[in-house]
Protein backbone atom coordinates (compact mmCIF):
# COMPACT_ATOMS: atom_id res chain seq x y z
CA UNK A 1 0.00 0.00 0.00
CA UNK A 2 1.44 3.42 -0.66
CA UNK A 3 2.05 5.66 1.74
CA UNK A 4 1.06 9.67 1.56
CA UNK A 5 4.34 10.23 2.40
CA UNK A 6 6.12 8.83 -0.28
CA UNK A 7 4.39 11.39 -2.86
CA UNK A 8 5.49 13.70 -0.53
CA UNK A 9 9.23 12.90 -0.35
CA UNK A 10 9.25 12.38 -4.04
CA UNK A 11 7.84 15.54 -4.93
CA UNK A 12 10.04 17.57 -3.09
CA UNK A 13 13.12 15.53 -4.62
CA UNK A 14 11.45 16.12 -7.84
CA UNK A 15 11.81 19.85 -7.03
CA UNK A 16 15.04 20.03 -5.25
CA UNK A 17 16.92 17.70 -7.53
CA UNK A 18 18.48 16.30 -4.34
CA UNK A 19 17.77 14.29 -1.23
CA UNK A 20 19.50 15.94 1.02
CA UNK A 21 17.59 19.16 0.32
CA UNK A 22 14.22 17.84 0.25
CA UNK A 23 15.00 16.10 3.59
CA UNK A 24 15.95 19.68 5.02
CA UNK A 25 12.92 21.08 3.68
CA UNK A 26 10.57 18.11 5.08
CA UNK A 27 12.54 17.95 8.55
CA UNK A 28 13.41 14.50 8.11
CA UNK A 29 16.71 12.67 7.72
CA UNK A 30 18.51 12.03 4.35
CA UNK A 31 18.06 8.01 4.82
CA UNK A 32 14.11 8.47 5.48
CA UNK A 33 13.55 10.30 2.01
CA UNK A 34 15.44 7.94 0.11
CA UNK A 35 13.82 5.05 2.13
CA UNK A 36 10.82 6.77 0.71
CA UNK A 37 11.56 7.22 -2.88
CA UNK A 38 13.34 3.28 -2.78
CA UNK A 39 9.51 2.40 -1.49
CA UNK A 40 7.60 4.00 -4.23
CA UNK A 41 9.73 3.05 -6.80
CA UNK A 42 9.91 -0.27 -6.07
CA UNK A 43 5.56 -0.05 -5.93
CA UNK A 44 5.24 1.40 -9.31
CA UNK A 45 7.78 -1.29 -10.26
CA UNK A 46 9.89 2.00 -11.86
CA UNK A 47 12.63 3.94 -11.50
CA UNK A 48 11.83 7.37 -10.61
CA UNK A 49 15.06 9.13 -10.75
CA UNK A 50 18.68 8.39 -12.03
CA UNK A 51 21.21 9.04 -9.52
CA UNK A 52 23.93 11.09 -10.34
CA UNK A 53 26.65 12.75 -8.38
CA UNK A 54 25.16 15.56 -6.09
CA UNK A 55 21.67 15.42 -8.49
CA UNK A 56 18.30 13.42 -8.62
CA UNK A 57 17.66 13.40 -12.59
CA UNK A 58 13.93 12.35 -13.09
CA UNK A 59 13.32 9.91 -15.50
CA UNK A 60 10.45 10.09 -17.87
CA UNK A 61 8.29 8.17 -15.42
CA UNK A 62 9.24 10.51 -13.02
CA UNK A 63 8.43 13.32 -14.92
CA UNK A 64 4.97 11.97 -15.68
CA UNK A 65 4.20 10.84 -12.19
CA UNK A 66 4.75 14.51 -10.85
CA UNK A 67 2.59 15.97 -13.56
CA UNK A 68 -0.10 13.35 -12.48
CA UNK A 69 0.13 13.87 -8.23
CA UNK A 70 1.87 17.61 -7.98
CA UNK A 71 -1.50 19.08 -7.85
CA UNK A 72 -3.48 16.51 -6.14
CA UNK A 73 -1.07 17.01 -2.90
CA UNK A 74 -0.88 20.48 -3.39
CA UNK A 75 -4.32 20.83 -2.72
CA UNK A 76 -4.87 18.14 0.16
CA UNK A 77 -2.08 19.88 1.98
CA UNK A 78 -4.14 23.38 1.35
CA UNK A 79 -7.09 21.47 2.06
CA UNK A 80 -5.63 20.06 5.59
CA UNK A 81 -3.94 23.47 6.35
CA UNK A 82 -7.58 25.53 5.48
CA UNK A 83 -9.32 23.06 7.78
CA UNK A 84 -6.96 23.41 10.35
CA UNK A 85 -7.26 26.80 10.78
CA UNK A 86 -11.04 27.53 10.35
CA UNK A 87 -11.66 25.05 13.23
CA UNK A 88 -9.58 26.58 15.46
CA UNK A 89 -7.04 23.83 16.34
CA UNK A 90 -3.95 26.06 14.99
CA UNK A 91 -3.89 28.45 17.42
CA UNK A 92 -2.19 32.01 16.85
CA UNK A 93 1.15 30.78 15.75
CA UNK A 94 4.46 32.98 16.34
CA UNK A 95 6.75 33.92 13.11
CA UNK A 96 9.60 34.49 12.64
CA UNK A 97 11.09 36.42 10.09
CA UNK A 98 13.86 39.19 8.97
CA UNK A 99 14.92 41.63 6.23
CA UNK A 100 16.71 44.56 6.25
CA UNK A 101 16.33 47.21 8.89
CA UNK A 102 14.99 50.44 7.57
CA UNK A 103 12.10 48.49 4.43
CA UNK A 104 10.62 46.34 7.25
CA UNK A 105 10.69 49.29 10.13
CA UNK A 106 8.99 51.35 7.52
CA UNK A 107 6.82 49.23 5.72
CA UNK A 108 6.73 45.94 7.32
CA UNK A 109 5.98 46.36 10.87
CA UNK A 110 2.78 48.83 10.46
CA UNK A 111 1.01 46.35 7.92
CA UNK A 112 1.76 42.99 9.95
CA UNK A 113 -1.62 41.58 10.50
CA UNK A 114 -1.69 41.14 14.10
CA UNK A 115 -4.76 39.37 14.31
CA UNK A 116 -3.54 36.05 12.63
CA UNK A 117 0.19 35.96 14.42
CA UNK A 118 2.57 37.23 16.99
CA UNK A 119 5.83 38.18 15.14
CA UNK A 120 9.83 37.67 16.23
CA UNK A 121 11.83 40.02 14.22
CA UNK A 122 15.37 39.81 13.04
CA UNK A 123 17.82 42.08 10.65
CA UNK A 124 20.52 41.35 8.05
CA UNK A 125 22.05 40.05 4.73
CA UNK A 126 19.90 39.01 2.62
CA UNK A 127 21.81 35.43 1.77
CA UNK A 128 22.32 34.85 5.45
CA UNK A 129 18.85 35.48 6.39
CA UNK A 130 17.56 32.71 2.93
CA UNK A 131 20.04 30.72 4.75
CA UNK A 132 18.33 30.82 7.91
CA UNK A 133 14.78 30.36 6.48
CA UNK A 134 15.97 27.43 4.33
CA UNK A 135 17.06 25.67 7.74
CA UNK A 136 13.89 26.36 9.34
CA UNK A 137 15.30 29.30 11.99
CA UNK A 138 13.11 31.90 10.29
CA UNK A 139 9.13 31.38 8.42
CA UNK A 140 9.31 34.04 5.93
CA UNK A 141 12.42 36.53 4.90
CA UNK A 142 11.53 40.09 3.31
CA UNK A 143 14.13 40.17 0.42
CA UNK A 144 15.86 42.27 -1.95
CA UNK A 145 16.93 40.12 -4.67
CA UNK A 146 16.52 36.29 -5.21
CA UNK A 147 18.61 33.87 -4.22
CA UNK A 148 19.74 30.63 -5.47
CA UNK A 149 18.54 28.82 -2.70
CA UNK A 150 16.76 25.47 -3.40
CA UNK A 151 13.22 24.98 -1.38
CA UNK A 152 12.17 28.75 -1.58
CA UNK A 153 9.78 30.52 -3.00
CA UNK A 154 9.61 34.17 -3.49
CA UNK A 155 6.46 36.26 -3.90
CA UNK A 156 6.87 39.77 -4.78
CA UNK A 157 4.67 42.51 -2.73
CA UNK A 158 6.33 45.38 -3.63
CA UNK A 159 8.37 47.78 -5.70
CA UNK A 160 11.02 49.76 -4.35
CA UNK A 161 11.60 53.01 -6.21
CA UNK A 162 15.52 55.37 -5.37
CA UNK A 163 15.48 58.69 -5.90
CA UNK A 164 18.58 61.28 -6.09
CA UNK A 165 18.50 63.38 -3.25
CA UNK A 166 20.16 66.18 -2.03
CA UNK A 167 20.32 69.37 0.57
CA UNK A 168 17.59 71.49 -0.07
CA UNK A 169 19.61 74.78 -0.58
CA UNK A 170 21.55 73.30 -2.95
CA UNK A 171 21.54 74.24 -6.31
CA UNK A 172 20.99 71.52 -8.79
CA UNK A 173 21.56 71.07 -12.76
CA UNK A 174 18.63 71.38 -15.11
CA UNK A 175 21.15 69.75 -17.35
CA UNK A 176 24.19 67.69 -17.41
CA UNK A 177 23.25 65.58 -14.45
CA UNK A 178 25.76 63.19 -14.57
CA UNK A 179 28.53 65.47 -14.80
CA UNK A 180 27.04 67.20 -11.52
CA UNK A 181 26.75 64.24 -9.87
CA UNK A 182 30.50 63.02 -10.87
CA UNK A 183 31.83 66.24 -8.66
CA UNK A 184 29.56 66.00 -5.34
CA UNK A 185 30.58 64.44 -2.69
CA UNK A 186 28.38 60.99 -2.37
CA UNK A 187 26.72 59.03 0.75
CA UNK A 188 26.92 55.25 0.40
CA UNK A 189 25.61 52.42 2.04
CA UNK A 190 28.73 50.24 0.95
CA UNK A 191 32.10 50.89 -0.45
CA UNK A 192 30.68 49.25 -4.01
CA UNK A 193 27.96 51.67 -4.24
CA UNK A 194 25.10 49.03 -4.57
CA UNK A 195 22.15 51.76 -4.71
CA UNK A 196 24.31 54.09 -6.39
CA UNK A 197 25.41 52.08 -8.76
CA UNK A 198 22.18 50.90 -9.67
CA UNK A 199 21.24 53.96 -10.40
CA UNK A 200 23.78 55.02 -12.35
CA UNK A 201 23.03 51.89 -14.40
CA UNK A 202 19.63 52.16 -15.19
CA UNK A 203 20.50 56.41 -16.24
CA UNK A 204 23.71 56.55 -17.85
CA UNK A 205 23.97 52.53 -18.78
CA UNK A 206 27.51 52.57 -16.64
CA UNK A 207 28.89 52.20 -13.21
CA UNK A 208 30.01 55.36 -11.18
CA UNK A 209 33.66 56.36 -11.14
CA UNK A 210 33.34 57.89 -7.59
CA UNK A 211 34.65 57.60 -4.25
CA UNK A 212 32.27 58.00 -1.51
CA UNK A 213 32.50 60.76 1.47
CA UNK A 214 30.89 58.99 3.65
CA UNK A 215 29.79 54.92 4.23
CA UNK A 216 27.04 54.66 6.50
CA UNK A 217 25.56 50.94 6.69
CA UNK A 218 22.14 52.36 7.51
CA UNK A 219 19.94 54.28 5.05
CA UNK A 220 18.28 56.01 7.92
CA UNK A 221 21.91 57.53 8.56
CA UNK A 222 22.20 58.23 4.93
CA UNK A 223 19.40 60.49 4.94
CA UNK A 224 20.56 62.40 7.90
CA UNK A 225 23.87 62.96 6.67
CA UNK A 226 21.90 64.34 3.58
CA UNK A 227 20.22 66.67 5.80
CA UNK A 228 22.86 67.42 7.63
CA UNK A 229 24.57 68.78 4.13
CA UNK A 230 27.29 66.25 4.33
CA UNK A 231 26.35 65.54 0.48
CA UNK A 232 24.11 63.54 -2.09
CA UNK A 233 22.81 60.04 -2.16
CA UNK A 234 20.10 58.08 -3.73
CA UNK A 235 17.77 56.76 -1.43
CA UNK A 236 14.04 55.14 -1.47
CA UNK A 237 11.00 56.84 -1.86
CA UNK A 238 9.08 55.47 0.91
CA UNK A 239 12.13 56.92 3.28
CA UNK A 240 12.34 60.17 2.05
CA UNK A 241 8.74 61.32 2.39
CA UNK A 242 9.20 62.82 6.03
CA UNK A 243 12.18 64.69 4.75
CA UNK A 244 10.51 66.37 1.96
CA UNK A 245 7.99 67.46 3.98
CA UNK A 246 10.19 68.99 6.46
CA UNK A 247 12.07 70.95 3.34
CA UNK A 248 15.35 69.36 4.31
CA UNK A 249 16.22 67.38 1.29
CA UNK A 250 15.19 68.03 -2.32
CA UNK A 251 14.69 65.40 -4.75
CA UNK A 252 17.02 66.00 -7.71
CA UNK A 253 15.78 64.47 -11.27
CA UNK A 254 12.19 63.37 -9.75
CA UNK A 255 12.04 61.98 -13.36
CA UNK A 256 14.55 59.69 -12.88
CA UNK A 257 14.56 56.82 -10.99
CA UNK A 258 15.55 53.32 -10.12
CA UNK A 259 13.17 50.88 -9.03
CA UNK A 260 13.84 47.39 -7.27
CA UNK A 261 11.42 44.53 -6.40
CA UNK A 262 10.47 43.71 -2.68
CA UNK A 263 9.98 39.69 -2.48
CA UNK A 264 8.25 38.05 0.62
CA UNK A 265 10.54 34.59 0.73
CA UNK A 266 9.36 31.63 2.21
CA UNK A 267 9.85 27.79 2.12
CA UNK A 268 8.24 25.87 -0.63
CA UNK A 269 6.49 23.76 1.54
CA UNK A 270 4.65 26.79 3.39
CA UNK A 271 2.94 27.99 -0.18
CA UNK A 272 -0.40 26.33 1.48
CA UNK A 273 -0.28 27.80 4.40
CA UNK A 274 -3.03 30.34 5.17
CA UNK A 275 -0.69 32.01 7.94
CA UNK A 276 1.45 32.85 5.95
CA UNK A 277 -0.66 33.54 2.62
CA UNK A 278 -2.60 36.62 4.81
CA UNK A 279 0.51 37.55 5.79
CA UNK A 280 1.40 38.33 2.35
CA UNK A 281 -1.87 39.64 1.53
CA UNK A 282 -1.60 42.23 3.70
CA UNK A 283 1.98 42.93 2.68
CA UNK A 284 1.00 42.99 -1.25
CA UNK A 285 -2.14 45.27 0.01
CA UNK A 286 -0.73 48.16 1.68
CA UNK A 287 3.20 48.09 0.85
Amino acid sequence: MIDFEWYRSFIHVYQQRSVSAAARVRFLTQPAVSQHIAALEAELQTSLFTRAPRQMIPTDAGKELYTQVVGLIDRLEELSLEMRYVSGESTRPVLKFGGPTEFVTHEVIPMLPLDVAQYIADFGMVDQLIKRLADGELDFVIATKRMDEPGIQYVPIADETFLLVAPSDWTVPTDELKEWMDRQPWISYGLELPIIRRYYQTQFGERPDIRPEMVLPNVDAILTAVETKSGISVLPNYLIRHALERGTIQVVAPDRFATNVIYLAHRTESKHDPIINQVIKALKDET
